[in-house]
């Protein structure tokens, strides 16, 4: 194993304490540069909503400017922080392109939304479906047979996965040992049909293959720093936008916003969003989504409030996966 900057042989008397990947010289120097890009992300958040706004605007048409308008595309979820990506990102250029990737786990009120938006708000929206090779529809039930349930966290869950499909003895060691390092509390679990490949069946591959298809070169998201410890340390390592970096390029506009802001927006430019906000939910997202569940108050977590909202949704819930909650200590009654 090398050090992913210098590429000097990691052994056990240079290797940085705190972050296997790097030596101490480089592991040092990048624990250095995270903490001036904490300083600068809590900087942008400390702006007010209209600075916030103005910089929004800049980053967008840097990557319309670099790719052109007709490669350039909103990854639209239909919920309040895309809703507001799209606002800003529409006053600027009306007819940009939207993909919206139905993942067949979408609340109802998503889907109505997302109708609303084309049809009666002018906004330019494709909606994507997850076809696999054979042109069949992936579903979100399919999915968690063929690979697990998305559980707890996407690190908890890809921790799992690389465990439980570990092609050695050596690797299925070192996946224990990263579980017991990380999350030894989900060590329990980690023999469960757990698995994050959820999102890249039903929404990241679809979306992929489809930007492909229309030949589109950078999509532009509505995701928070804010939302998840992978989030905020995807910004400090990449910043908003990121081109010819990675697989994908990038740009991520509203990372330093804080669901206040988004907030504040909504109220302040009259954006309609979807009815589920009303209803007392505070995301939209995959309806039977585990990610962060257990982290809710047990008597009141997001299955819960879908046997209130969506009974007949809450119905198919438990018939096809309640056992699996039973063994993931989730309270579904």
């Amino acid at each position: 194993m090398v050090c992913k900057k210098c590429l000097e042989e990691l052994t056990a008397d240079n290797v940085y304490p705190s972050d296997h990947r790097y030596c101490i010289t480089c592991g040092t120097e990048h624990t250095t540069y995270l903490s001036e890009r904490r300083h600068t992300l809590a900087s942008l958040r400390e702006m007010n909503l209209e600075s916030k706004i103005i910089q929004t605007k800049y980053l967008i048409k840097c990557a319309v400017m670099e790719f052109g308008l007709d490669k350039v595309y909103i990854s639209y979820s239909g919920g309040k922080d895309s809703t507001v990506l799209s606002h800003i990102a529409k006053s600027m250029y009306p007819n940009i392109l939207h993909l919206f990737a139905n993942t067949t786990n979408e609340y109802p009120e998503t889907i109505q939304h997302i109708k609303w938006e084309k049809e009666k708000n002018g906004t330019n929206i494709i909606t994507v479906l997850p076809i696999d090779c054979h042109g069949e529809l992936w579903t979100f039930k399919k999915v968690v047979e063929r690979y697990g349930y998305p559980m707890f966290s996407k690190r908890v869950s890809s921790a799992i996965r690389t465990y439980q499909h570990a092609l050695s003895e050596r690797t299925k060691q070192n996946s224990q040992n990263y579980i017991n390092r990380n999350f030894k509390k989900y060590d329990k679990y980690k023999e469960l049909p757990i698995s994050d490949k959820c999102c890249d069946k039903l929404k990241k591959e679809p979306l992929r293959q489809k930007a492909k298809e229309l030949g589109l070169e950078c999509t532009i998201l509505g995701i928070l720093a804010s939302e998840s410890y992978q989030r905020e340390k995807d910004w400090l390592e990449y910043g908003c936008n990121v081109f010819h970096e990675r697989n994908d390029n990038q740009s991520r506009p509203l990372s330093f916003w804080t669901d206040e802001d988004i907030l504040k927006y909504i109220s302040k430019y009259n954006v309609t969003i979807p009815k589920l906000y009303e209803m007392g939910y505070s995301r939209n997202g995959c309806m039977y989504c585990g990610f962060g569940v257990h982290l809710e108050p047990s008597h009141c977590n997001r299955y819960q409030k879908l046997k209130q909202t969506h009974p007949i949704q809450y119905t198919y819930f438990i018939n096809n996966f309640g056992h699996l909650m039973l063994e993931f200590e989730i309270n579904i009654v």
